[in-house]
């Protein structure tokens, strides 16, 4: 192994990133962010491996026809989510991220349509997610998406990887029932945040960190309460007005005063194939349990800018997350911060730190440097998972 081979590359991007993070102000050498940065855009350049043939999703092969004497329709089911993240599944398009897709098949050679209901749904966990259709003699139905709805108090007990099973449920409506299939699912802990998931088809990276707006929840009470303290540390003694530097400064000190611990806690459980994922705590767990990795932080911060009315971002680079505001809403002029440094470091510091980091990403991968601006992102339907 050649000292410019990918894993030798991939080793020492892991051990700098060690390096770096673990070190009370990151930015703190000048000289180790810019390696990191440098090995960050090596890593990058690396080209993908060969996509390997993707494997058939879980489905009833080549459809099923149940015999010459029933119902002369056939059912192809393929389950498209598996296994579930169970944080972001409330936020998906079930005409992009279904669930599960059903074609229905008319094998009749008469010239009757049928009618057919096709019903899908979590047992235990969600509701029904119900599609009629008409299907015309040697005819096949479009593809029907069903993403059924998880019942939001149940899926919030999902605090750890757990099995599930799927219905799909295909019934003729002038005649018989066709059939009634059932499918194993594994759903991710609810903790569990995406950071990418590999194309099957292209073999490259889906970028899905701005699914981490949904971890910014500004109306959580425990948050709220942050929020509170920060207007009587505010000079003028309040919050959404003013200077968006001295209101995030406030905020800063309140959320000191919590007396949190940066741990690197990341490790997660369930994901699949070309599936990058780790933990996210919410805000309100974070601040319960005091502590936080760079991605609590950064959520933890985003919300509480957002819950005083400022325009905040969250901003991911790779192997680590901070959190930025628009010095003046709208205007595209950022601010970033380093949440890990808020039981070592002032106000001042942490925004060094952060703008120092944000520089070094931008001028060395700037194609890999995510800035999700929360407002756009509401805009998108990426709404506070509580």
């Amino acid at each position: 192994m050649t000292s410019d081979s990918p894993e030798a590359v991939r080793r020492r991007v892991r051990q700098l990133r060690a390096a770096v993070y673990a070190r009370p102000d990151p930015a703190a050498d000048p000289a180790l962010l810019a390696e990191l940065a440098r090995a960050e855009a090596a890593l990058h350049a690396i080209p993908a491996p060969p996509v390997a043939p993707a494997a058939t999703p879980e489905a009833t092969p080549a459809g099923r026809l149940l015999g010459p004497d029933t119902t002369r329709l056939k059912v192809e089911t393929v389950v498209r989510l598996n296994p579930v993240p169970t944080a972001i599944y409330p936020l998906l398009d079930p005409d992009t991220d279904p669930l599960v897709t059903v074609t229905v098949t008319n094998t009749s050679l008469d010239a009757t349509a049928r009618r057919v209901r096709v019903k899908a749904y979590v047992e235990g966990l969600s509701a029904e997610a119900v599609r009629t259709v008409e299907v015309k003699k040697k005819n096949s139905s479009p593809p029907i998406n069903l993403l059924p709805l998880l019942f939001p108090e149940r899926a919030r007990l999902l605090t750890t990887v757990q099995r599930a099973t799927l219905h799909v449920q295909v019934d003729d409506l002038d005649g018989k029932p066709e059939s009634h299939d059932t499918y194993p699912l594994v759903f991710l802990a609810r903790s569990s945040g995406f950071n990418a998931a590999r194309d099957p088809k292209t073999g490259e990276p889906k970028d899905l960190t701005h699914y981490y707006a949904a971890w910014v929840t500004p109306f959580a009470e425990p948050v709220q309460q942050v929020i509170r303290r920060a207007a009587a540390l505010h000079p003028k003694g309040l919050l959404g007005d003013g200077d968006p530097r001295a209101q995030a400064a406030a905020l800063y000190a309140a959320l000191r005063a919590c007396d949190l611990a940066y741990v690197n806690s990341v490790t997660d459980y369930g994901g699949g194939p070309g599936q990058a994922t780790q933990r996210a705590r919410l805000p309100r767990e974070a601040l319960e349990l005091k502590s936080a990795n760079c991605v609590d932080g950064a959520v933890l911060f985003a919300s509480l800018l957002e819950g005083a009315s400022l325009s905040p971002a969250l901003l991911l680079i790779p192997g680590h997350a901070l959190v930025g505001w628009e010095t003046l809403d709208g205007y595209g002029d950022w601010q970033f911060l380093e949440t890990t440094m808020l039981a070592t470091a002032d106000f001042e510091a942490a925004c060094r730190s952060g703008q120092a980091q944000y520089e070094a990403a931008a001028a060395h991968y700037p194609d890999r440097v995510r800035l999700h601006r929360l407002a756009d992102l509401r805009a998108r339907g990426i709404w506070p998972m509580e």
